[in-house]
């Protein structure tokens, strides 16, 4: 994150989450790294996505407590590829994610999920990571 221009993040929970604990923790976490938060609270896929493009971030990270994580991954992805995004942005999702559907959420575009309890390193660097593989491409 060395570059002169804040990575800018957007943080939100999808669909109808009632604990924002974590991602608050995490939107804390991301600051402190330097990087610009811009936190949405609950969102529909559609919602986080206009909001990505509206505030014209490079990260979209995504918290899911709820078990929805596959069907509004789902939703989320699929309204980025439409809107051309997929290559882009980097989508991110962490919560209570069980291990088996890890893969099916990477395969969706993720370019990863992090478990509840995922450090503050470990967070910094996936983040650190994807957008590497972003500028890479």
């Amino acid at each position: 994150m060395g570059s002169e221009l804040k990575t800018k993040v957007l943080m939100c929970c999808l669909g109808p989450e009632t604990h924002n604990r974590g991602i608050l923790t995490v939107s804390s976490m991301l600051r402190e790294a330097g990087l610009e938060v811009v936190y949405l609270g609950n969102a529909s896929p559609e919602d986080a996505i206009k909001a990505a493009i509206e505030e014209d971030v490079q990260v979209v990270g995504i918290s899911s407590l709820s078990g929805a994580h596959v069907s509004l991954g789902g939703a989320l992805m699929e309204l980025a590829r439409k809107e051309g995004l997929s290559g882009s942005m980097v989508f991110l999702m962490g919560g209570v994610i069980p291990p088996k559907d890890i893969p099916r959420l990477k395969e969706m575009g993720f370019a990863d999920v992090l478990p509840s309890g995922a450090s503050r390193n470990s967070i910094i660097e996936s983040v650190d990571r994807a957008l590497a593989e972003v500028a890479a491409c």
